[in-house]
């Protein structure tokens, strides 16, 4: 009898899966990270490993590696240190290959949506148009450059003055459709300066500090602009685009502007190639 419960066990023991030995990672996935904190559509995990306690995670988010610590209900960002070692520089450093992998992947990426964006521009050059809502060049101007900005935005800011010389030097007309991508004060400043005609020079220098104007044509303009362009995926500013489509400059780069019109660089220009995005929180 002995013998024959010895050999049941055995077989029950055989036919129940172990059960999985809980750890400190054992809650933590993409989902219930992206619960506590903000994830790109395009972050995922690399690595994670129970230290003492504490779920380390590493995830690749937009072609960076960042290390986070994750506990039970929270996340913590920064460094873990172990009797005075660096526990987080000696993970990331065994994730360089991977941290190459991903950079290259994010600049391909990048690369595809710039082509997919300059694309878009010339199919959509009459559609960007009909979107213009102030203007700014001399008399006589053979060309048109399209210029997206959000009202709000201090790369915009810095643009649109250096445009003024490269409108005059080029003898071309600088078309502004106006694009409020930063949030509530943009929209408002935006809906402001359309209901109000502004002209180039008001919408240039406005700070939206005084009190602000809304009428149902700024809005429907609005929603045809947040229409046009995110369908390509544009979630910043400033651009320029040339008046047919055929280039387009992303960021406040004036230089790269000139060189497209075939002027000459000017170092001196302030424009560093940045632009705005909305901050994900």
């Amino acid at each position: 009898m002995r013998m024959i419960l010895i050999c049941v066990w055995t077989l029950l023991s055989a036919a129940v899966p172990a059960v999985a030995q809980e750890t400190a990672c054992s809650h933590v996935d993409r989902e219930w990270i992206g619960s506590h904190v903000y994830l790109s559509p395009e972050a995922r995990i690399v690595f994670q490993e129970d230290r003492g306690g504490i779920c380390e995670v590493v995830l690749a988010i937009d072609g960076d590696l960042v290390p986070v610590y994750a506990g039970k209900d929270y996340i913590v960002s920064g460094r873990m240190f172990r009797q005075q070692r660096p526990v987080t520089r000696d993970t990331m450093a065994g994730l360089s290959d991977v941290a190459e992998q991903e950079r290259r992947a994010a600049e391909e990426r990048e690369a595809l949506a710039v082509e997919k964006r300059k694309l878009f521009f010339k199919a959509n050059s009459d559609a960007l148009a009909a979107l213009v809502s102030m203007t700014f060049g001399p008399a006589g101007a053979k060309q048109d450059i399209y210029v997206i900005t959000d009202p709000n935005c201090s790369h915009c800011k810095t643009l649109l003055p250096l445009l003024e010389e490269v409108a005059f030097e080029a003898k071309l007309t600088l078309k502004v459709v106006v694009y409020p991508v930063l949030g509530r004060k943009s929209r408002e400043m935006a809906n402001h300066a359309i209901c109000s005609r502004f002209t180039y020079a008001q919408y240039r220098d406005m700070t939206g500090e005084t009190p602000l104007s809304v009428c149902d044509a700024a809005e429907a303009r609005i929603e045809k602009t947040n229409t046009l362009l995110r369908s390509a995926d544009i979630g910043f500013v400033p651009l320029v685009v040339a008046g047919d489509g055929a280039w387009v400059v992303e960021g406040n780069d004036v230089n790269a502007v000139k060189a497209r019109l075939g002027l000459d660089h000017d170092p001196g220009d302030q424009g560093d190639g940045e632009g705005c995005a909305p901050v994900q929180e």
